[in-house]
């Protein structure tokens, strides 16, 4: 959420001296970034509340005096109201709630009478968006003080200020907590929605083509969109959010204990659903109290199944040596849902164990972990750290160490090479239920971060719960959007290249271009790999990280029935099909023009899109499982919009 910075002491009057300051004030306004979860909340409703402040000074720029007086006097708290939600501080949020809903209601009253003003013709458009700024504003206040009262009394537990609880002495209270804290904002989450989805009509009313691209250094236009953007990512959240949220019980254990199979992903050697399948493990979860079952490498898993499944057409053309599709391989597939049925059907094959979900994990998961709870030691395997390792180029010493234990090759035969993630898993938990209660919220931050950037994904056996979490966009399914949306995922995976994907960097440059009815896209892709490749001779014994060469099997799943134009930074004719509802453009460099250590490789794709321009243009963004955040300069018919890092699936709208 942007939230303007409203510093001016200037008054507001018809005379071009006074426009001249105006434009002085806009052109100080800065964003800032806002925190996660309640916070992030409170950011966006105040956010929200400023850029209301900004619009109603341009709506009352005549005849506002009265008006702007009173939003000078509340937009002189904006700096005390980001102290007040970065102290945490409850009691006092929902004081200056009260008193900025009670600010609000003057401002209304003092709008009301430029209401002959507003019916002059032009201006009438304006005045009423002001109205329905001044709604959004209430309901944000509103949305704000039901949150805040829903979490009051778990407010210690959960890391605010406040009355110190007693029920996080063991690990069973921190439990039964948890499951409270949760359960008592679920009766609120029906008004909470109403509240969103009000937000989001009011805005959804006002044009941002109604307003100019940029006036003296500020992006209306952009600005109007982007709370656009905010308000429905938000209101997706709540609303897809709450089957899963109902089921926390059933997630812990409460009732009966859960058995969950958890794959480790390694995105340090990238793979179509997050990462290669290194490691497994079965955790049982009951009443909250963690107990790891099994713990092991996936070659033993393959080693048990023996495959003579002859290896799909991607592994046969991309892969190395590879005539048979292993369990190790079967997540060629982007879609997460679709690659664990796969491996759950041979499985079974050779196991008989049951549980009730897939979790696959990945090494940024790991390293937020340690983070927060500082050193964590292992029965076995050690200790981990959250700290910078210069034998990997400086990346946190748990991931060196764990590429270490899985890759680094012996003189000597060592079984379970990679048997290390229940104890690990187990660990990590089990100092995490165990930690202070000031760490909790921490680490709750950490897990809905990595959950919301698919660092974490999920599998559910049963039919509901999976549909929950398909819904809450939690179990890294290939989405489906509506036809008037346009689509778009980027899908890479290391085909035999060690653990390349530590080190390469990548940013994104998109244009976007509409005529005669048409929209075109032009996608470039940087893949940069700037450290020094890793002696990979298995004789000399080192640990082979980053790879001489990288191979990449690279596709891009646009809207159905898109056409592609051209392709350049494939060795191979492009290869275009459909799949998952979804056109997919294929390529791949890595035999004949490999990604050097120490440089870089373009892959431009351009395509026409089956979506036609309008007004009210989407585009959808599904993050690829497992990847770091890219840079993403974004170009409309010739105009750079604000750069952004893609860290998560994100829709933006556009009038084309």
């Amino acid at each position: 959420m942007d939230i303007p910075n409203l510093n001016s002491s200037d008054s507001i009057s018809p005379t071009k001296n006074n426009k001249k300051k105006f434009s002085q004030f806009l052109q100080k306004l800065k964003s800032l970034k806002s925190n996660k979860i309640f916070l992030t909340s409170l950011s966006v409703f105040f956010g929200i509340f400023f850029t209301i402040l900004i619009f109603l000074l341009f709506f009352a720029y005549l005849p506002g005096k009265k008006l702007y007086a009173q939003i000078q006097s509340v937009k002189s708290k904006q700096e005390f109201f980001k102290q007040l939600i970065s102290s945490k501080d409850l009691g006092k949020i929902k004081n200056e709630l009260d008193n900025l809903k009670t600010d609000l209601e003057n401002i209304n009253s003092s709008y009301k009478k430029l209401k002959t003003f507003g019916a002059l013709p032009i201006v009438n458009k304006y005045y009423k968006d002001g109205n329905e700024l001044l709604k959004i504003a209430g309901k944000g206040i509103e949305t704000g003080k039901i949150l805040a009262e829903s979490i009051e009394p778990y407010q210690d537990f959960l890391g605010f200020k406040g009355e110190s609880t007693d029920s996080a002495k063991t690990t069973e209270d921190r439990i039964t907590f948890l499951v409270d804290s949760i359960e008592g904002i679920i009766p609120n989450l029906d008004q909470i929605e109403k509240n969103l989805d009000s937000i989001k009509q009011s805005l959804d009313k006002i044009d941002p083509s109604r307003y100019p691209d940029e006036f003296k250094g500020i992006k209306l236009k952009s600005l109007i969109s982007k709370n656009q953007q905010n308000i429905d990512e938000i209101h997706q959240l709540v609303k897809d959010g709450r089957p899963i949220l109902e089921k926390i019980s059933w997630l812990l254990g409460k009732d009966s204990p859960r058995n969950y199979f958890l794959l480790f992903q390694n995105d340090a050697e990238l793979r179509p659903s997050g990462g290669f399948w290194t490691a497994y493990g079965i955790l049982e979860v009951d009443n909250g109290k963690i107990t790891p079952k099994v713990s092991s490498d996936i070659y033993s898993l393959d080693a048990k199944f023996q495959s003579t499944i002859p290896a799909p057409r991607p592994i046969k053309d991309y892969h190395i040596n590879v005539p048979y599709w292993n369990l190790r391989d079967m997540n060629i597939s982007p879609d997460f849902p679709t690659d664990v049925e796969l491996f759950l059907k041979h499985y079974s094959e050779i196991s008989k164990e049951k549980f009730d979900a897939v979790i696959a994990i990945d090494t940024q998961v790991l390293v937020d972990f340690v983070k927060v709870l500082g050193r964590v030691g292992v029965p076995g395997w050690g200790n981990f750290t959250p700290d910078p390792d210069d034998r990997c180029d400086g990346c946190p010493q748990i991931i060196y160490q764990l590429e270490y234990i899985a890759g680094k090759p012996r003189n000597y035969l060592e079984t379970d090479r990679k048997g290390f993630l229940g104890p690990l898993m187990h660990s990590l938990l089990a100092n995490a239920m165990g930690s202070p209660k000031e760490k909790i919220a921490p680490l709750a931050q950490a897990m809905l971060n990595d959950i919301h950037q698919k660092h974490i994904l999920f599998y559910f056996l049963d039919e509901n719960i999976q549909k929950a979490a398909q819904s809450a966009n939690i179990a890294g399914k290939i989405s489906d959007v509506n036809e008037n949306t346009d689509y778009i995922h980027l899908n890479d995976s290391n085909m035999a290249s060690a653990k390349t994907n530590l080190f390469i960097e990548q940013k994104i440059k998109h244009e976007i271009n509409s005529k005669d009815g048409k929209i075109e896209h032009k996608i470039n892709i940087t893949y940069s790999n700037p450290t020094k490749a890793s002696n990979c001779n298995l004789e000399k014994g080192d640990l082979c990280l980053n790879a001489p060469k990288y191979r990449n099997w690279f596709r891009l799943y646009t809207s159905k029935e898109s056409q592609l134009i051209k392709m350049t930074g494939s060795e191979v004719e492009p290869v275009v099909y459909e799949e998952l509802n979804k056109q997919v453009f294929e390529g791949f460099y890595g035999d004949r023009y490999p990604l050097y250590a120490e440089s870089s490789n373009i892959v431009n794709i351009q395509y026409t899109s089956s979506i036609t321009p309008s007004s009210d243009y989407q585009l959808f963004l599904q993050k690829q499982p497992g990847t770091k955040a890219i840079p993403y300069q974004l170009i409309i018919n010739g105009q750079k919009q604000d750069e952004f890092d893609w860290i998560a699936d994100k829709t933006i709208k556009l009038p084309l």
